[in-house]
């Protein structure tokens, strides 16, 4: 395959990205101005706690699991960015440039996903 192709789907997966996060940020905006009703019944409440539970730690888990892979990619990509950096002495290549963004939004994804942790793990002790 062509190296702009490899270009084109990353900077397609950040353009992805971002909107998904423009869109998770403007609904949140959204309903924190509506008032829900709370359900009457214990019983009703108990089940959503129950289920609201066991939604977060599926989730937690899931983040372990994202994390690890990125981490996992970060490492793998580092040297191969380090190599080619050293050896490109005429100007920019396509492949340095593609490293360098995935390198970026890796170490962005990791950042964001530990904070994601430390936001819950906070949540969770109070």
């Amino acid at each position: 395959m062509n190296t702009q192709i490899y270009i084109l789907i990353g900077i397609s997966l950040f353009a992805f990205l971002i909107g998904h996060k423009l869109k998770q940020h403007y609904k949140k905006s959204k309903t924190k101005g509506n008032n829900k009703k709370k359900p009457k019944g214990k019983e009703q409440s108990g089940l959503q706690l129950s289920t609201s539970k066991r939604k977060e730690k599926v989730k937690t888990v899931f983040l372990y699991i994202q994390l690890f892979i990125v981490f996992g990619l970060l490492i793998f990509m580092i040297p191969a960015l380090s190599r080619d950096i050293l050896s490109n002495q005429t100007g920019y290549d396509e492949k340095l440039i593609l490293r360098i963004l995935i390198v970026v939004f890796a170490a962005y994804i990791l950042f964001m996903g530990f904070l994601k942790l430390m936001k819950s793990r906070k949540n969770n002790d109070q």
